[in-house]
Formats: structure tokens, C-alpha cells, sequence
């Protein structure tokens, strides 16, 4: 009798374990291809490390093997900087944060993100071009990403198409791509 409760118990147990702990979250491997334009040197009010300096504000679309999306989101810098992970030759550009809200173009459903300071790598060559490496993390969103965690890792080039400077201030219109790879963590609603 006792070997019966201790085989019914362990079974009624790895059921619940089953349905608590491994189905209430989905996850989604994603791969993206992206394009958009950012803008420095406009207020934009944000200025989280209180330098004068505000943050960007870039924009654009990515499509996903999950769908397509619409992003906008703002990030801010520190430097330039000698290069210490950009190649050499390259100014460096060190990330204070970055926050992106990416809203689904089919359902209007967003996803929220953000980089925290370390989490991006910017190098500007003297001919105007960029590259960068980004590594960030999901929290949140709206309608089936509400309750949304996850990280994803991007790569990208661009280049400068007018910039200048202001007093001190660096302004310039830039037009970028990237590839992404997302591990998007989804509750089960």
C-alpha cells in the first residue's frame, strides 16, 4: 500500500511540476534583419547621466521570422573614447542606456527592452561609417508580450549621411542596419 501512495504521489507530483513550472512560459528562438535612421544632438530631454549630452532618438522596421516590426527607442553615450574594444584607427563610444519599444505591425502588440551601461560597443570610423555589437534584455510589453523576458544579441554598420557640431555639441543624421538573434521568453496566456 505504501509503495501505491508513494508511486500515485510522485506521479501527481511531476504532473503538477509539469503544468506549473515548465508550460506557463514559451520560448521563441527569433532571428531579425533590420533598417532605420537615429538622430544626435536634438534635445530630447533625456539625459539620464545629467553630461549635456542628450540621448538619440533612432527609428525604423525589422522583420522577423516571428513578424515585422516597427521600433523606436533612444540611447545615450559617453566619449569619444581610444579605442579599447573598437578596432584601432576608430573613436569608442561608451552606452549609458538605451530603452526600445518594438510594436507589432500586424496585432499593434509591443515589446519592451533595454541595454543597460556595457551593453553596447559603438566604434565611429573617421570616414563617417559605424559598426556595433548590442546585447540587451526584454522586459515586457503589451497584449501577448505582456510578461515577456528574454535577451537578444545584434550587429550592425551605418554610416553618417550629415553631421556637424554645435558649441560642443556633436549633431548628425545617420542611417544604420543590423542582423538580430532574440531568445524571447513568452508566458503562456
Amino acid at each position: 500500500m505504501k509503495s501505491c501512495f508513494i508511486i500515485v504521489s510522485l506521479a501527481f507530483s511531476w504532473l503538477l511540476a509539469g503544468t506549473v513550472g515548465g508550460d506557463d512560459f514559451k520560448t521563441q528562438r527569433v532571428r531579425c534583419t533590420g533598417s532605420g535612421t537615429f538622430v544626435d544632438g536634438v534635445d530630447t530631454h533625456i539625459d539620464a547621466n545629467n553630461d549635456g549630452t542628450p540621448a538619440s532618438l533612432n527609428q525604423g522596421l525589422q522583420n522577423c521570422n516571428s513578424g515585422r516590426f516597427f521600433f523606436q527607442f533612444e540611447d545615450e553615450y559617453v566619449g569619444p573614447f581610444a579605442p579599447t574594444t573598437c578596432p584601432p584607427g576608430t573613436l569608442e563610444f561608451n552606452l549609458v542606456q538605451a530603452h526600445t519599444v518594438l510594436t507589432d505591425q500586424k496585432t499593434s502588440d509591443q515589446l519592451f527592452s533595454e541595454d543597460a551601461a556595457g551593453g553596447v560597443t559603438f566604434c565611429q570610423h573617421p570616414d563617417g561609417t559605424f559598426s556595433f555589437t548590442e546585447h540587451g534584455t526584454f522586459n515586457g510589453g503589451t497584449g501577448q508580450f505582456t510578461g515577456a523576458r528574454g535577451t537578444f544579441d545584434s550587429q550592425g554598420t551605418g554610416k553618417y549621411l550629415i553631421s556637424g557640431f554645435k558649441d560642443t555639441v556633436f549633431a548628425g543624421f545617420a542611417q544604420f542596419t543590423f542582423t538580430q538573434s532574440w531568445t524571447l521568453i513568452l508566458p503562456n496566456h
